[in-house]
């Protein structure tokens, strides 16, 4: 009965064994249509870098044995109770962990193992070992000998394992990870402990391809490939490990499958500039790209060969219209894109196969949008790579920096948080220059991580020693301190541009939008409903969408040269994307998609242009006649143009009290009524352009404008910047140009801080038309 007893426990204990090594994808609380395509024995198996690609090569993704240990010490005879699913976070649902005890994780050791045999193509030649991402720390074993180890959650890392791997025919890889998410005080975005409102579940491990490749001793390592529009050139440099006196790199270049040009380069390691006959330019509108094959040789043989890609493409900040704005091109390009944070309900930070990660993409483009922000998160190669064949800009933030201890990096001894914040940055930037798609980094996001002034500008020196060739946003949104290439304001939820005094950077809003609009059976609920504005039917979010993007072509009469919606899809709390978090519901029908997409394209092809400047900051003060009083004036006759306001004072634009943002409190006013009296001639309206001229008014509160005596505007409540305004057409059939037309203004002020000034502008004009 003893040995009964006992050969019942040990089954029981090898079937539990056994059920317990079984994966499972587990059920997030709502899944995309992808999850059910994920196949364990083929995962996310395509060529994971586009821009460098050999025929040798084994993907490793997979189903990886999986446990909680002390220590990053290697142990041959460790058990590990769990299979996970490669390259997916734990955290994550397709893992099949999906371990949410996040507190509990801080700061844990998690250990990876995986079994794999070299194919015979690669035996004869090195073999590296390599890793998308893993975040934050890893240290990785080859049968038991350490290979290497890395720091940093966004960058991808190799090894060279060929002295690890032995003559059986089975190997092992064992990797050991640490994550201490916001509080190590390193990069790691939106990932938070406790996710909630804007910040989302943490990603812990292996989130990225991990892929074999064999190369021979002395190999082509990096290329770097720089486009220069302007001298109609492709500077390539080739970087080779272990190259010899007589190492050369052989560079063809294709236009599809014609070959155009063949060079030969003995210089490795340095750049070659490559001239460009009858050069095809790349941009969202044709996204031409080169085909490019590059091959090193020795003694006449060739050792090594990748093939690429390239695209021309220049991206600049210069005037026009009276700006500094972006020029794609050397040719003016307004930037009309979403904030895409890149997370899924059920891979987390990972997208389930191929085609979920096209599948954001794909609707910019259908929603006739020409960029993305990539907001704090860095995607794996293939994603730019699509970018690049679709033709979409992007604009890459790097995923800013925790908290730390005293400025220190936890568990790493040492470490400073700001020198590893830039050594992360650098490497981040290093390992994604060559897609043409990037035109733009962001340094910080707010404030989020980000320091003084001093340390600021560092930051953004060392990005623009980095890439010289791309544009830098210091901030985007908050601490402004005057650096870098681009002034940036968050605003919400309607879009805005800040005051430009200096008038050397491109003006954008890089945050704007957020309309909630909740699709039941398609919501993520976590508890914490996040929202800037809300409504409540497709009709509604489609007009309120189109009403901002025109505000935007408005916007652009005061330097505003892009746009960025928030956001593409909802993320967990935050339910304000234009698609649900599974990617089961566009929130708009086609008919109002393609409204959209017409206030949209509308927005790239034209501007608008100041005809009489507002006080704002940089821009010509103007001078009005004033009368300030806590009663109203009796009767009307004040906007007539019969009116005698030689007693009036004359001051300058703008009247008003307190601090506003935006607004340029030129002549203090502090009663509760306000009238102002101004003659313009617009000299430089043409009759043709009347029916485009608009106003640009801030005001606080009730506002009324006439134009020679005749009602131009009732502007009840009040703004808080300049908006655009329509001019009645009784008002505007007065106006006559290059003659004294009468502008005359009543504002009333209750309670609060008060403003009011005006200008106007020659609204929705084609590009080419403006020089």
């Amino acid at each position: 009965m003893r040995k009964l007893n006992l050969i019942l426990l040990l089954s029981c204990f090898a079937f539990s064994f056994s059920f317990a090594q079984k994966w499972e994808m587990k059920q997030a609380r709502i899944m995309t249509p992808w999850a059910e395509k994920v196949d364990p024995k083929k995962v996310l198996d395509e060529y994971p870098r586009p821009q460098m690609t050999r025929s040798n090569w084994l993907n490793l993704n997979g189903l990886w044995d999986f446990t909680k240990v002390e220590a990053m010490t290697y142990n041959a005879s460790q058990k590990y109770d769990k299979k996970i699913l490669v390259p997916f976070a734990m955290e994550s649902a397709i893992s099949g962990i999906m371990d949410t005890n996040h507190a509990d994780n801080k700061g844990k050791v998690f250990a990876y193992r995986r079994k794999f045999t070299i194919p015979n193509n690669m035996k004869k030649e090195d073999v590296l070992l390599h890793f998308g991402a893993v975040d934050w720390k890893c240290e990785v074993y080859v049968n038991g000998k350490k290979v290497g180890q890395h720091t940093g959650g966004f960058d991808p890392f190799s090894f060279n394992i060929t002295d690890a791997l032995t003559n059986k025919k089975e190997q092992e890889i064992c990797v050991f990870v640490q994550d201490y998410q916001e509080f190590g005080g390193y990069p790691h975005g939106k990932q938070k402990i406790g996710e909630k409102i804007i910040w989302y579940t943490p990603a812990t491990g292996i989130w990225q391809t991990v892929w074999l490749e064999s190369v021979p001793k002395t190999h082509i390592e990096k290329l770097v490939i720089v486009p220069d529009v302007d001298n109609a050139t492709i500077n390539i440099k080739v970087l080779a490990e272990n190259a010899q006196a007589d190492t050369k790199a052989t560079i063809k270049i294709y236009d599809g499958k014609k070959l155009l040009m063949t060079t030969t380069h003995a210089d490795i390691n340095k750049e070659l500039p490559i001239a460009i006959k009858d050069m095809k330019l790349w941009s969202p509108e044709s996204p031409f790209l080169y085909d490019l094959t590059v091959e090193l040789t020795g003694k006449d043989k060739v050792i090594d060969k990748v093939d690429s890609y390239f695209g021309m493409r220049k991206i600049s900040v210069e005037y026009f219209n009276g700006h500094p704005i972006m020029h794609l091109n050397n040719k003016p390009y307004f930037h009309y894109g979403v904030l895409d944070q890149g997370y899924w309900p059920d891979g987390v930070y990972t997208a389930p196969t191929e085609e979920a990660l096209k599948f954001d993409l794909e609707k910019i483009k259908e929603f006739g949008m020409n960029m993305s922000r990539k907001h704090i998160k860095v995607e794996p190669a293939r994603w730019y790579y699509h970018c690049d064949k679709m033709g979409i800009l992007v604009w890459q933030d790097i995923p800013n920096p925790g908290f730390g201890e005293n400025g220190k990096i936890i568990g790493e001894k040492n470490m400073d948080l700001r020198d590893n914040f830039h050594d992360e940055m650098v490497r981040i930037m290093k390992s994604l220059e060559n897609h043409p798609s990037i035109v733009l980094w962001t340094v910080y996001n707010e404030s989020w991580g980000q320091p003084d002034e001093a340390t600021t500008r560092k930051s953004v020196a060392i990005a623009q020693e980095t890439d010289p060739h791309r544009l830098i946003n210091a901030a985007s949104g908050w601490n402004d301190y005057e650096c870098g290439d681009i002034k940036d304001t968050h605003w919400y939820p309607e879009p805005n541009v800040l005051p430009n005094p200096v008038n050397r950077r491109a003006s954008v809003c890089g945050e704007y939008g957020g309309i909630t609009y909740l699709v039941n059976g398609h919501r993520w609920i976590g508890g914490s409903k996040m929202q800037y504005t809300e409504v409540h039917s497709q009709e509604e979010l489609k007009d309120r969408f189109v009403n901002f993007t025109n505000q935007i072509l408005g916007l652009q009469a005061n330097g505003l040269c892009a746009a960025v919606y928030t956001q593409i899809t909802d993320v967990e709390d935050e339910e304000n994307g234009l698609i649900t978090y599974d990617r089961k519901v566009v929130k708009v029908n086609d008919a109002q998609l393609a409204e959209i997409r017409q206030a949209i394209e509308r927005n790239i092809t034209h501007t608008s242009k100041i005809l009489v400047p507002t006080s704002r900051a940089g821009e010509m003060v103007s001078k009005w006649k004033y009368y300030m009083s806590d009663k109203p004036l009796s009767g009307n006759a004040w906007k007539n143009t019969s009116f005698e306001d030689n007693a009036w004072k004359t001051g300058a634009a703008g009247f008003g009290n307190g601090s506003l943002q935006g607004a340029s409190n030129n002549t203090k006013w502090n009663t509760s009524h306000i009238y102002l009296r101004k003659w313009e001639d617009f000299k430089d309206l043409n009759r043709s352009d009347l029916s485009k001229l608009r106003m640009l008014v801030f005001h606080d509160e009730d506002c009324e404008i006439y134009i020679n005596g005749v009602l131009a505007a009732s502007l009840p409540k009040f703004t808080n910047r300049y908006k655009v305004v329509e001019i009645s057409e009784e008002a505007k059939a007065t106006i006559k140009p290059n003659q004294p037309n009468l502008i005359a203004v009543k504002c009333l002020n209750k309670e609060g801080n008060q403003f009011i000034d005006l200008g106007f502008c020659i609204y929705d004009v084609a590009i080419d038309t403006i020089h």
